[in-house]
This record gives C-alpha cells, structure tokens and sequence, in this order.
C-alpha cells in the first residue's frame, strides 16, 4: 500500500509517495514565486494555472518513479500554506490566486473593524483582520470589482488543488479557521462576516473531517498527472496541522514547526481566545481539540537570508550555499552559547498580533577586535547567533503558550530539525528535554496520514500517526542550559527593549 501527499508551500509544491509504515517511496519538487500585483505594491499574487501545472508535474514525477518500484499510489491528499487562497468563477474558472504574504487586506480591513471590531477575534480566533481572507476580499470589492462580483467560491490553496483533482468543493475545519470566515464555539461558516461582505454561503465550501474520502480523479486530472482516473481523493489539511500530526503533537503538548518561519502550537481540548488579543486559537484536524498559537514568523528565512548574503560575492554563490547547509554541523561545531559575544536580532520575535504591523530595526551587538583575547565575529559565529536569535525566540513564544495550561512535552519538526545541533540547541535553550521525528516532511506526512486513514489502512489519525512515525533520540538539555539562561535574558533586553 502507499499513499500520495501534496504540498502547496510557501516557496514551492512537493509531491511525496509514502507506505503504510510512512516510508518514503518518492517525492519531487519545484519552487515557484509570487508577482506584485500592478495596482498595490503589497500584494501578491499568483497564476492559478501555472502553479496547477508546477503541481500536476511533481505528481506525475513521484508517480513514474514510485512506478519503477513497482508501487502505484491508493489515494492521495492536499495540504498548503495557510491563509492562502483561490477564487473562483460559477464554472469553477479561477479568477485569482494569492498566497500567505499577500497583504492587500490591510488596505479594507478597516471595514471589518467598523463593522465587527475586537468581536472578529472572539468569534474567529484571528487577528489582524488584514491577514484573512475577508479583509483581502474586500479589496477586490473596492479596486478590482469586475472580479468581486464574479466570485462564487473562495478556497484555500489545499482545497483548491482537491478541487483540480476531484472537482469537489470541501475542506475541514483547521483549514476553515485559517480563512477568517469560521466561527470556532459555533464551527460553522460565519453568516454575520459573510454578510458583511454581501457574500451568500454558497462562496464557502462543505466543511468535512480531514481523513475523509471526498471525491475521485477526474479524467481530466488523470491527463494532467497521472493519478489513476478514479483514486481516491481524501481531505487533507493545512501545513502546520498537518506536521502536527506527522509530530504525534498531543493534548498540553507544544509542536514547534521549524521551517521558513516558526508557528509554536500548543494542543488544547478547551476552546480559549487570547483576551490580550496578542496571539491566535485555531481549530485542531482532530475532532474536539484546538490549538492556541504564538508564532515566531520568519525563522528559517532569516538563516538562509543571512546565508545568501554570506555568499553572494564567493565565486559560485550557489554551491556556497549548498555548501554551508550541507556543512552544518562541521560549521558550528566548538561555538559556545552566547556566539563569543554575538547577539543577533532580525526578526524571529515573541508573537503579539496587537502590534504586528510594527518591523523594528535589525540588531547585531558583537565585540570589536580590538585585543588579542576577542574571538573576532566570522561567518560561522554569525550564523550560530542567528540560530540562537531564532531558538530565543521560540522559548520566548513557549512561555507566552505556558499561560494557557502545563505543557507536557515539547515536539519540533520541519527543515531547521534535520540539524542536530539546532535540535540540542532548542533543548539547551528551553532547559527541557525536546523529540523529533526521524522525517521532517511534516506537512506532506501528514497529508500522507490523512489519505492513509481514508482508504482504511488506519482507523483513525491518532492510530496512523503511531504506525508512520518514527524518532530520534530525544535531545536532553545538558550543561550549557545555565549559560543559556543569561544569554536568553540578554537578547530579550537587546531585542525587546525591556527596561
């Protein structure tokens, strides 16, 4: 048996081919980029129909090589950023696409807060209103109305591809919550918000569990990719619930998803909005459990921006950068905590949604090498500060979650996790011990358990997740955890500007 996920990222789409036991059998993929819209310098956006080809490519990919093992995929299930979304025409034509960074929903937003104000995020969990999709939508009704008034349905980027593949109009409530349209205590689509923005309930698709077959391949998708005209088409999930799962992230536990940026989520099975308004509540893919959010944003971008920069100017930036991320280990080896000094502010922060309009001032604070007893700052310490701005960061936003319950265990997964030494480095950093999963494809994992449980090889996710998960040894905090204590209050004071 073997599976198929998809994954609609940030910076690319992934297709992986995994077997009842989790075990990779193929996977492909392809970058692609956003455009800036021609009338707003902060929107972004995208063609629905190239990305679709970008995705039906890497499908067919794992499909042709998972063939040449003599394996052909049982089902298959989507997964995507969040906060994405597509829209669509009557017939189903795709009107427009834009992904998680497109902010031209803080130009309309004021229109949420005149007619809902601070109960937006009672009701959705979700705040800044600009962020979501009612507030971008309200864009079109005010600049673009040709498109608004066209609009007969408004998907997320995972929904949308379940869409190409089985022409079905669903997602599930994880997914629903990341849209700003779900109300969390009703889980049902919101008529005031919909109301609001003059939109009938017919825009929203059914909202089904994840882990349920929901449609089949059409034969136009079977021409496009290669899935067997007829597969199972199962309901996915977004990214980050997804790597939960693929964490076997549990009740009062904290799952770190370390990739380009870094959500920090605790699993809770009490529905419970921030009154300070400072971070998010979601609904869980797991019936009867939510998850409240403090994310530190842009993480792994950062080191791989820092990194791009180390070299632009060697000879092949291109094999540097390879180089550098393939060296990893070797690269930070014999650094102590603190970098030799070094304090490193550029961005990862302890989340508060109030204020996150507000990008203060990169800071870098290391000593002049004015006598021979200073380590002089090089390129290996400046990435080893930046790895500890970005664990600083998420400590910072696993006390800001510790005000919602006890955490029980802390979990990471993603493309900052492959390095054992950042991985020692959050247990050091956090005084407590941390687990990883042995596949940090978290998001395509977890599709992967979804699609799993919907053709009937696992009865439910929590059953798959034990069978296709496997560990690392658990990282154990060890004698640098006390140095670590005034270094993390030393960046706090740097960074925070606490007095």
């Amino acid at each position: 048996m073997t599976v198929a996920a998809l994954d609609a990222g940030t910076t690319g789409v992934r297709c992986m081919i995994v077997d009842k036991e989790g075990k990779v059998v193929a996977i492909s993929r392809r970058s692609w980029s956003y455009e800036t819209s021609e009338l707003l310098e902060v929107a972004k956006e995208f063609d629905p129909a190239t990305f679709w080809k970008y995705a039906s490519t890497v499908i067919r990919e794992a499909v042709d090589e998972a063939a040449t093992k003599g394996y052909t995929p049982e089902a298959i299930a989507t997964t995507s950023q969040r906060h994405g979304m597509v829209l669509l025409g009557k017939d189903g034509e795709e009107l427009h696409g834009s992904p998680n960074i497109d902010a031209r929903g803080s130009m309309t937003q004021y229109i949420i807060e005149e007619e809902i104000g601070e109960e937006y995020h009672s009701l959705t969990g979700c705040w800044p209103p600009m962020m979501f999709a009612p507030a971008r939508i309200a864009w079109f009704e005010e600049d673009e109305p040709e498109i608004f008034e066209r609009i007969a349905h408004v998907l997320t980027i995972s929904d949308w591809l379940t869409f190409r593949l089985s022409e079905v109009f669903v997602t599930e409530p994880a997914s629903a919550s990341a849209t700003g349209f779900y109300e969390l205590q009703a889980g049902k689509w919101s008529q005031r918000i919909l109301e609001v923005l003059g939109l009938e309930r017919s825009v929203l698709p059914e909202i089904r569990s994840a882990g349920d077959v929901v449609g089949e391949v059409t034969k136009e998708a079977h021409g496009e990719c290669s899935l067997p005209e007829g597969l199972q088409v199962v309901q996915g999930g977004t990214d980050t619930h997804c790597a939960l799962i693929s964490a076997q992230t549990n009740l009062n536990e904290i799952g770190v998803i370390a990739g380009s940026t870094a959500p920090v989520m605790l699993i809770t099975d009490k529905l419970t909005c921030d009154p300070e308004m400072k971070i998010w509540t979601g609904s869980h893919m797991i019936p009867g459990k939510w998850t409240i959010e403090s994310n530190a944003t842009l993480t792994g971008a950062y080191l791989e921006w820092v990194i791009n920069l180390l070299c632009e100017r060697s000879e092949n930036p291109d094999t540097c950068r390879e180089s550098t991320f393939g060296s990893f280990e070797k690269i930070l080896e014999g650094i102590p905590p603190g970098s030799n000094e070094t304090t490193a502010g550029l961005g990862p922060n302890i989340m508060d949604c109030t204020k996150i309009t507000n990008v203060p001032l990169a800071r870098m604070y290391f000593p002049q090498p004015a006598l021979p007893s200073v380590t002089p700052l090089n390129a290996a310490t400046l990435i080893h500060s930046v790895l500890e701005n970005i664990t600083f960061s998420i400590r910072g936003n696993c006390e800001q979650l510790t005000r919602f319950g006890e955490v029980r265990e802390i979990k990471t997964i993603g493309g900052m996790a492959r390095s054992d030494s950042w991985n020692q480095m959050l247990a050091n950093v956090l005084g407590r011990k941390v687990r990883v999963p042995e596949q940090t494809e978290g998001s395509l994992l977890g599709a992967a358990i979804c699609a799993s449980v919907g053709i009937g090889v696992h009865k439910d996710i929590e059953e798959a997740g034990k069978a296709m998960v496997r560990w690392k040894e658990t990282f154990q905090p060890d004698e640098r955890v006390q140095e670590y204590e005034g270094y993390y209050s030393k960046w706090k004071d740097v960074w925070l500007e606490r007095e």
